[in-house]
């Protein structure tokens, strides 16, 4: 009975209430930003609402049938289901739902659900897989599981068959060109500072080379049937996304446009130079995406016509970028580097693993008597000094008393709540990122009932956060807290130092382990750089401070995933941690729908907030690298 009720409400949940608060969320934000631009007719909406409401109900049938189950991480199906529609697609119901739902608000006419709900549903359904279904399929099936054939191609030497090929457009080109054709049309008519040099401004453009400028679509579009191997295919699946992620980040992040230099429509060639100019934007230009998919169709084209033709013939795509007036030297120059980078990414990823397990060992640690001075608290005190500062330039000298509030409620709710929530102790002193947002909740508080202030410092503070999360990260690694759980060898690192938390509370001592704190920390640089763009751009504080909230809280679902702290409470097969990651981006709804003040311009002043901020960072680096190791007083050891 018990079962056959959770079930019902998993089921309510799921099905009926998810859809009614997100539908109303986009109510609410549609009505707080009209200036959203429209998407789509009838016919686009219905098209996506037919295709997502079939795929979730045959997702469904196959796992009542196949799967002797429910679509229900609570209650899972007893059976792995590897044929029918999942044979073919991977996660059919959220792809589904995925499309179900911007269909709906398509048909609405609710722009700010296409523009921000859908996309949060997206990165939400993206954690939930990356941060529990994929650990708990593997956990109960096994990694042996065999893969849809709408998937990453296999590390193969075999030719690439025709659905390897079709995966490439299903989960590549297809996505890229919709994330493209929508971030353009977001950013219309923006302003920006020009990337051109001064040199570039009075060169003449060339129509003529249109050719190969256009030509490039088509180079880049036949690319995956040129693939020789499944191999081959697979890198280019997987530079693509990691090079379009970055480039799309760009766009989003740098205020940089190249406005095309003007020429004299009098050839077909100017007139299809003036068309594709029509259905494009300035803003997405640097880096440019021109060059980046040229070279790396060029690199897949290889396998086919000889090398110096195949990154020939992409070097005059790139050059007609300049020619044609579309591109300055540096977005060619970026386009470049990009490629150059995801290129050679995996040397990159283990280079950066290299360095991290460099920093993870580097435990230093000095004595003066009964007081030990830790390496690790330098990287804190950097943390906090750099967030402290950047919050004071944010704001300016006027609200200085008030960002020293917050600030002390910050670190005094870190403390107090990994007391608490780790049970350590009494002599261990430990600090918890969570309990230092709830601290900084009532610092604002606090500070808006005295002096008005709450507003202005809680959106300067959603901008700093993750520059300090990013930085305080260090300390993670060197002190051993945060650390991940069991790896394969080629993915984890390697903790030595005996005072680390790894090897002195985990036992995982030199065995391969996630690098946890370097997904935050990388996941905490996109945000900091998305978060500092809305703010610079005059954002409404409750869509700052609220985007803050859903970001940082599903890029700590993914991470806690793979985290492998003994002490970490579970509820109901999540850590307590992803828990409170889903009420984080409830609040964060609900502070993008909630009106606030537009962010100020940023002052010129950025040496007095160095003041208060150099001190604050030597108490930080006290609190967190600094105790006394021999002593037996409450909170006195920090390992």
């Amino acid at each position: 009975m018990k079962s056959i009720v959770g079930k019902l409400l998993y089921g309510f949940a799921f099905c009926l209430l998810l859809p009614a608060l997100l539908f109303s969320w986009a109510q609410a934000l549609s009505a707080k930003y009209p200036d959203l631009p429209s998407v789509g007719g009838w016919a686009v909406g219905l098209s996506l609402v037919a295709a997502g409401a079939g795929l979730m109900l045959w997702g469904m049938g196959e796992l009542w049938f196949h799967g002797g189950g429910l679509p229900m991480n609570a209650y899972p199906p007893e059976r792995y289901v590897a044929h029918g529609l999942y044979g073919w697609l991977p996660h059919p119901i959220y792809c589904g739902f995925a499309l179900l739902m911007p269909g709906v608000f398509v048909l609405a006419q609710l722009p700010a659900g296409v523009w921000i709900v859908s996309p949060t549903l997206w990165l939400g359904t993206i954690a939930l897989v990356v941060g529990y279904e994929r650990l708990d399929l593997q956990r109960r099936f096994g990694s042996d599981r065999p893969a849809p054939r709408l998937a990453l191609p296999p590390a193969s030497a075999a030719p690439p068959c025709w659905w390897h090929r079709a995966a490439a457009y299903g989960l590549l080109l297809g996505p890229w060109l919709a994330g493209y054709q929508g971030i353009a049309k977001l950013l219309h008519g923006r302003g920006g500072f020009e990337t051109y040099l001064p040199i570039e401004r009075t060169w003449p453009a060339l129509p003529w080379t249109v050719a190969l400028y256009a030509g490039a679509y088509v180079w880049v579009t036949l690319a995956p049937l040129g693939a020789t191997s499944q191999t081959a295919l697979r890198r280019f699946v997987r530079d693509g996304w990691v090079g379009s992620a970055f480039i799309f980040w760009c766009f989003l992040v740098l205020p940089l446009i190249a406005t095309p230099r003007p020429f004299a429509v009098s050839t077909l060639a100017g007139q299809l130079l003036q068309f594709d100019r029509d259905h494009d934007t300035a803003f997405c230009a640097f880096p440019s995406f021109h060059v980046f998919w040229a070279c790396l169709a060029a690199r897949l084209w290889a396998g086919r016509v000889p090398i110096p033709a195949a990154y020939g013939l992409a070097a005059l795509m790139a050059v007609s970028c300049v020619t044609t007036g579309m591109h300055s030297l540096l977005d060619v120059a970026a386009g470049l580097a990009v490629f150059g980078a995801v290129h050679r990414l995996a040397e990159l990823w283990r280079a950066l693993l290299r360095a991290t397990e460099w920093v993870a060992n580097s435990w230093r640690d000095w004595r003066v008597g009964g007081v030990r001075l830790i390496n690790h608290g330098a990287y804190v005190a950097a943390a906090a000094a750099a967030g402290m500062w950047l919050v004071g330039c944010l704001l300016g000298e006027k609200y200085t008393t008030s960002i020293c509030v917050v600030a002390a409620c910050n670190l005094l709710g870190a403390g107090i709540w990994a007391q608490l929530l780790e049970s350590s102790s009494g002599l261990s002193r430990p600090f918890g990122y969570y309990g230092s947002i709830i601290g900084s909740g009532l610092g604002v508080l606090a500070v808006q009932s005295w002096r008005g202030d709450g507003w202005m410092v809680l959106g300067s503070f959603a901008v700093a956060g993750p520059l300090i999360q990013a930085l305080g990260r260090l300390r993670c690694l060197v002190q051993g807290c945060c650390h991940g759980s069991p790896s394969p060898d080629y993915l984890g690192i390697r903790y030595h130092h005996p005072l680390s938390r790894v090897c002195k509370l985990a036992r995982l001592g030199g065995t391969p382990v996630y690098p946890t704190p370097l997904y935050s920390i990388i996941g905490n640089v996109v945000i900091f750089g998305l978060q500092l763009r809305l703010w610079l751009s005059g954002a409404d504080l409750g869509l700052i401070c609220g985007a803050y909230l859903i970001l940082s809280a599903c890029a700590r679902f993914m991470e806690e995933g793979y985290r492998g702290e003994p002490q970490t409470a579970r509820f109901g097969g999540l850590a307590i941690y992803q828990w409170l990651a889903l009420v984080f981006v409830i609040g964060g709804t609900v502070f993008m729908a909630v009106p606030g003040p537009l962010a100020p311009p940023v002052g010129e002043d950025g040496i007095t907030p160095l003041i208060p901020a150099l001190p604050f960072g030597l108490l930080v680096w006290f609190a967190m690298g600094v105790d006394f190791p021999e002593s037996n007083r409450r909170f006195s050891r920090l390992a």
